[in-house]
């Protein structure tokens, strides 16, 4: 079954995603439906879903920007743009994200599920042929050097910003065939062993020295100290300052 993440700042767009579609028939779970682009990002974060389907306009985070940050950091996820008629020309703009289909809200229950199933075809395809590619003996031998080279340069960039087209480019890859890549020969989403990367150097930072914690923060590639506290909380389950003063006697941030 592939997995489905959904947000729409409009209640009755959630209702009908939750309860008026087969999603079982198209081969699909829907595990999350959400009001916002903040949210609908974290829960990518989180789950991992194969595809996402996203409103435009939105509170907190607006649907190109969801957009954007899909295609840098999880290219393999296929995204769907709801759309209203005045919103159509704005939506096209998102085609440089890779973008899979647009789909009318007002005609959602009509357009939306040959969109799902023309996507769920596509992935199907990108699994059977990465699947065929890494069964051959010269194929894989490629791979494998090209994952190694993939930890390397997580080893060497950690504490900058990453990108995927940046990382692609770097080892002349397809950016899309290496995060699929990655993901087959580890089992975890490239950008989530950097995040785990970041915060196992961090810890090591706050256990050795006494910076304080927006410092740390910057170490390690983060430029937001409250996003960097959202995800050490995540993989400790305590706060940045709560682990320091652990290990440190406790110094301010």
């Amino acid at each position: 079954m592939w997995k489905v993440a959904a947000a729409d700042d409009e209640a009755y767009l959630r209702t009908a995603l939750k309860k008026l579609m087969n999603w079982e028939k198209m081969g699909c779970e829907l595990i999350r439906v959400v009001n916002n682009g903040k949210e609908l990002l974290q829960c990518v974060e989180e789950e991992h879903p194969d595809i996402v389907i996203t409103d435009i306009r939105m509170p907190e985070i607006d649907g190109l920007e969801v957009c954007r940050q899909l295609y840098e950091k999880y290219p393999e996820t296929q995204t769907i743009i709801l759309s209203a008629y005045t919103d159509f020309e704005y939506a096209r703009t998102a085609i440089r994200y890779d973008v899979a289909d647009y789909v009318l809200k007002l005609s959602v229950l009509e357009e939306l599920p040959p969109a799902v199933e023309k996507v769920t075809r596509k992935l199907q395809k990108q699994k059977k042929e990465l699947e065929e590619q890494l069964v051959k003996l010269p194929e894989k031998k490629v791979a494998e050097s090209l994952y190694d080279q993939v930890q390397e340069y997580i080893e060497k960039n950690y504490s900058k910003k990453i990108t995927l087209n940046d990382m692609a480019e770097e080892l002349h890859a397809n950016s899309s065939y290496l995060s699929r890549l990655y993901k087959k020969e580890s089992g975890q989403n490239l950008f989530d062993v950097i995040l785990k990367k970041r915060i196992e150097k961090a810890k090591v930072y706050m256990e050795t020295t006494d910076k304080k914690i927006y410092e740390i923060s910057q170490s390690v590639g983060f430029d937001d100290t409250g996003y960097f506290s959202r995800i050490f909380k995540r993989y400790t389950g305590v706060s940045p300052k709560e682990y320091q003063s652990g290990k440190r006697g406790g110094d301010e941030e």
